[in-house]
């Protein structure tokens, strides 16, 4: 979506923005910044921040001055890092000083500052971080995968009733398995409250990730204007986003609360964490320090795993849509390894060679957060010869970062093999840093994936007149970014397909 400002809305705050952002360019004026584009005194490059796609826009600034991008925002000044290099050196070699995470002001006018994804390291971090490890760190996910497999087969069996309604299938199936795992919540409707609360909060939280356009970022006094303000559009925003939020971390953890009290509360991670308050505070109805902390961990759970694994399966489609001998090969790795009988389990994954090369291959191709998410220097850095400034947003531009000719040859040709070395997953090419999250994430991608391959074909889709719609497709804008539509329909390989999808809970 696009942003538009008022005139009236500058005028109203210029005197304000001036004084400050004068001080802050006469401070840095003499010093020897990275590169960037052109910026204006006082005001930098707020009027160059782009609102549709900025990774577009800062592919083309690494293009053009380098992997090094400098971005002089009032208030924000920011680094782009456009090579995997560059992103080592800051982000891992000198992680003491770049490791810090960026709350913005659009995430706490949201309600999201229980984003322990997005606080800055100290004590909250760890509490939060911590207790979200316990319950998903690799050795802790097996006992979730009886539920994986479950919400796999019943995503297979929605697909063939009704084939034309992919994204919201795909998402229902990575909501419903992570509402259940988190709260025993037997999810079977794209409609259900707990999706669409959850799905609203999300796209506000994509919408408040759009760099540069936000001006609250840059004066954070103007949270407390008035919506009516002409030119307001982040208090419109914070308005309709913020109530769906609230929601999504209360609501189900509060239900779980009473739920647990009455002795109904189904098997979860939510009614494991509750027992252990109420048997520590002995007061079955008080909400403890130890409840919120519960409460918003398993709500950012839900959070951070559905929409990227929803956009990473939506790409994949498109992608076997786009490329059907890469379709073919992955369901000849899924046949020779299980057969036409049954469909693929748990312990089928680490044989799956190609098909793991093909979800690698999607995920650089199509990444998920194409911007990566910000870090923040604590202190004054110099880098080749040039000085950083304490408090500099540094964004590492995931986009720039695949396409990289020097790291991924051809970057434009769709190729899994680049991921293949001796048979094996090369694992000296890296497609992500670690995410506290991403074994179950990358259990119920594979699972879902490998399935769909197995039984279906995935097809472009026609249209109206029966031609095949075209399948290269349109991203949106946000923190998370999928795509616009899903070109493509899936369609039963064969009858002894169709018949392992109609009896697979049997």
């Amino acid at each position: 979506m696009a942003f538009v400002f008022d005139d009236s809305y500058l005028l109203l705050f210029l005197a304000a923005i001036t004084l400050v952002l004068l001080t802050r360019w006469g401070s840095r004026s003499r010093r020897r910044l990275p590169p960037g584009p052109k910026s204006l005194p006082v005001f930098g490059n707020m009027f160059s921040m782009p609102t549709e796609k900025p990774w577009e826009t800062f592919h083309q600034w690494c293009s053009q001055y380098g992997d090094v991008v400098f971005l002089d925002l009032p208030l924000q000044p920011t680094l782009i890092a456009g090579s995997a290099r560059v992103a080592l050196d800051l982000l891992e070699k000198r992680s003491h000083i770049y490791s810090d995470r960026v709350m913005c002001m659009m995430d706490r006018l949201m309600a999201w500052d229980f984003n322990f994804a997005f606080m800055s390291y100290g004590p909250e971090w760890r509490q939060h971080r911590r207790l979200f490890h316990q319950h998903f760190n690799q050795g802790a996910i097996d006992k979730y995968l009886p539920v994986q497999v479950r919400q796999t087969k019943q995503f297979l069996q929605r697909v063939l009733e009704d084939p034309t309604k992919l994204p919201d299938m795909t998402r229902l199936l990575f909501a419903g398995t992570i509402l259940e795992i988190v709260y025993g919540m037997d999810i079977r409707d794209i409609d259900d409250e707990y999706v669409k609360t959850a799905q609203m909060a999300m796209e506000g939280h994509s919408i408040a990730h759009i760099p540069g356009v936000h001006w609250v970022e840059y004066m954070p006094i103007l949270k407390y204007i008035p919506s009516w303000v002409p030119g307001a559009t982040f208090k419109k925003l914070v308005e309709k986003y913020r109530p769906y939020t609230k929601r999504m971390v209360s609501r189900p953890y509060q239900e779980m609360r009473k739920a647990v009290s009455e002795g109904t509360a189904p098997q979860s991670i939510a009614r494991t964490l509750i027992t252990k308050a109420q048997e520590r505070s002995g007061e079955s109805n008080e909400f403890t320090i130890e409840d919120g902390l519960a409460m918003r961990t398993l709500a950012i759970t839900y959070a951070a795993g559905a929409d990227t694994s929803t956009s990473a399966s939506q790409f994949f489609l498109v992608a076997m849509a786009m490329y059907p001998d890469i379709q073919k090969k992955v369901q000849a790795e899924l046949h020779s390894l299980v057969g036409p009988n049954r469909l693929l389990e748990p312990s089928d994954l680490p044989d799956l060679i190609y098909t793991r090369a093909v979800l690698l291959e999607t995920l650089r191709w199509k990444p998920v957060i194409p911007m990566g998410l910000p870090h923040r220097l604590l202190q004054d850095d110099e880098y080749n010869g040039f000085f950083i400034p304490a408090g500099t947003i540094v964004l590492s531009s995931v986009w720039t970062i695949f396409r990289d000719p020097e790291e991924y040859p051809d970057p434009d040709r769709f190729m899994p093999e680049r991921f293949i070395k001796d048979g094996k997953i090369n694992t000296e090419i890296s497609i992500s840093r670690i995410c506290p999250g991403r074994h179950l994430a990358e259990v119920s991608l594979l699972l879902a994936i490998a399935n769909i391959l197995h039984v279906f074909d995935v097809i472009p889709a026609p249209d109206k007149n029966g031609k095949s719609l075209g399948t290269d497709m349109e991203m949106t804008t946000g923190l998370v970014s999928m795509p616009e539509g899903i070109p493509c329909i899936l369609k039963p390989r064969s009858s002894v397909s169709e018949a392992l999808i109609r009896d697979a809970n049997h």
